[in-house]
C-alpha cells in the first residue's frame, strides 16, 4: 500500500510500485548509454547559468531602463510558481512544471538503477489535490559508494533530461510555427491619434490594412511602397481594411500636415505590424543562432511589450491558423510547448549549478572528495563546496535585488 504523509496543505504519497518501471527502463540501450551525455551537459548548463547571471547583473547596473522594466514587473517575476508569478499561466504553468519534475526525477531513478543504486520510493507531492511535484528517493549512502562516474551520471540525469525535454519542446514549437499562415494578410493597426485624419474617417485600432489606393500591404515593405507616392499633406488615401477578421471596408480621407515635418503627410497611425513579417521573423531567428536574437524564444509571451513579436501570444494568436490538423486551435499546443520548453530549460540550468545541495552541487562535492579528499579532508572539502555555493547563491541574489538598488 502507498504511504501517505500529511503536512497541511501538502500530501506526500510514496510507493514502491513504480520502482519496477524504473528497473525496466534502466535495462534499455538508451538508458545505459545516455549517462555520459548527461555528465557532459552538466558543466555546460552550469556555465550557461553563470553567464546569464553575470550578464544580467551587468545589464541592470549599466542600463537603468532594464532595472526600471524589471521593477515594473514586480519581484514575483522571479518565482517559477503558477498563480504567484502573474506572467506564468496557471494551467499551462502547472502542467509544464509537473512535466519537468516528472522527467527530472524519473531520469534520476533510471540512472541510479543503471548504476546499481537502490531506489527506496517513488512519490508525488500534492497541494490539496493539485500535483505540484514528484520525487525518487535514493539511498544516498549507496549512491556515494557507487563511485564518482556512476553517481555523477545519476545526479546529472535530472538536469540533462530537463534540457533534452526543453529542446524537444522547442523543436515541436517551431515545427508548428512553420505551419502558420495569416488569416488576414495585412498590417494591423495597434495605436492611433484620435485627432488624426484616419481615426476621424472611421478607422480604429485593431483594423487590418490590406491595401492602400489599391496596392496590397501584406508586409511593412509593401505598406511603405504603397503609401510613399501619396504621403504629402492634402493627398487623398483610400484604405481597404478588414475589421473583426471578416468585414471588408473602404475609408477615404485627406492627409494632414505632419507636426514634425511639414512636407510630410499625417494619418495619425502610430504603430502597426505585419502578420507576415512577425511570422517570418519568429521562424527565421533559429537560423541565426547563436545571435542575441535567438533569446526571443526565451521571452515570455505574456509580457505586454513582447506579445507583438510572438505569433501565439494573446494579442496575435487569433490572426493565424495552422495548415495542419490543429487549424485555429494551434495556440493551445504552442503555448503548452512553450512553457514546457521554458520551465524545463530553467530547471535544467538551475539544478546544474554547483550549489550544494542541488544536483550540480552534489556532483561537485563528490568530485572534490575524489580529487582532493586525501589531501585536505572532509573539512577542507566542505569549505570549498560551501564557499562556491555561497558565491553563486550571492550572485543570484544580487541579480534579483539589483533592479531595486541600481
Amino acid at each position: 500500500m502507498p504511504k501517505k504523509e500529511f503536512s497541511f496543505p501538502f500530501i506526500i504519497i510514496k510507493t514502491e510500485k513504480g520502482i519496477s518501471i524504473l528497473d525496466s527502463i534502466s535495462k534499455t540501450w538508451i538508458a545505459r548509454k545516455s549517462g555520459w551525455i548527461f555528465i557532459t551537459l552538466l558543466p555546460i548548463l552550469a556555465a550557461i547559468t553563470i553567464y546569464f547571471t553575470l550578464t544580467s547583473i551587468i545589464n541592470i547596473f549599466s542600463n537603468p531602463v532594464v532595472g526600471q522594466v524589471i521593477r515594473e514587473l514586480g519581484p514575483a517575476i522571479n518565482l517559477p510558481w503558477p498563480g504567484i508569478n502573474p506572467y506564468l499561466p496557471i494551467v499551462y504553468g502547472w502542467i509544464a512544471l509537473f512535466v519537468g519534475m516528472i522527467v527530472h526525477e524519473v531520469a534520476h531513478g533510471v540512472q541510479a538503477r543503471v548504476a546499481g543504486v537502490p531506489v527506496k520510493f517513488v512519490g508525488i507531492i500534492l497541494l490539496i489535490f493539485l500535483p505540484i511535484g514528484a520525487f525518487v528517493e535514493l539511498d544516498d549512502k549507496e549512491l556515494e559508494k557507487a563511485g564518482l562516474k556512476k553517481s555523477a551520471k545519476s545526479l546529472a540525469a535530472g538536469p540533462g533530461t530537463n534540457f533534452i525535454t526543453a529542446i524537444v519542446s522547442l523543436a515541436l514549437l517551431l515545427l508548428i510555427a512553420s505551419s502558420l499562415q495569416p488569416i488576414v494578410d495585412g498590417v494591423l493597426i495597434t495605436q492611433m491619434d484620435k485627432e488624426g485624419p484616419a481615426y476621424k474617417a472611421g478607422i480604429i485600432p485593431g483594423d487590418i490594412i490590406i491595401s492602400i489606393n489599391g496596392q496590397p500591404t501584406n508586409t511593412l515593405d509593401n505598406f511603405v511602397r504603397a503609401i510613399e507616392p501619396y504621403y504629402k499633406p492634402g493627398e487623398n488615401l483610400t484604405l481597404t481594411i478588414v475589421r473583426d477578421r471578416e468585414h471588408r471596408l473602404n475609408f477615404t480621407f485627406t492627409l494632414g500636415v505632419n507636426p514634425e515635418n511639414k512636407s510630410r503627410g499625417y494619418m495619425g497611425i502610430y504603430n502597426y505590424l505585419s502578420f507576415r513579417d512577425v511570422l517570418e521573423g519568429y521562424n527565421s531567428i533559429i537560423y541565426r543562432f547563436p545571435s542575441r536574437e535567438v533569446t526571443l524564444y526565451m521571452v515570455i509571451p505574456t509580457l505586454p511589450w513582447t506579445s507583438a513579436s510572438i505569433p501565439f501570444s494573446e494579442m496575435l494568436y487569433k490572426y493565424y491558423y495552422s495548415t495542419t490538423f490543429l487549424g485555429t486551435n494551434y495556440h493551445y499546443i504552442m503555448n503548452l510547448l512553450y512553457w514546457i520548453w521554458f520551465l524545463n530549460f530553467n530547471l535544467a540550468i538551475f539544478n546544474a549549478l554547483p550549489i550544494y545541495p542541488l544536483d550540480g552541487g552534489i556532483v561537485f562535492k563528490f568530485l572534490c572528495k575524489r580529487t582532493l579528499g586525501s589531501r585536505i579532508g572532509n573539512k577542507g572539502i566542505n569549505i570549498i563546496v560551501y564557499t562556491i555555493a555561497l558565491i553563486l547563491a550571492g550572485l543570484i541574489a544580487l541579480m534579483i535585488a539589483a533592479p531595486y538598488i541600481s
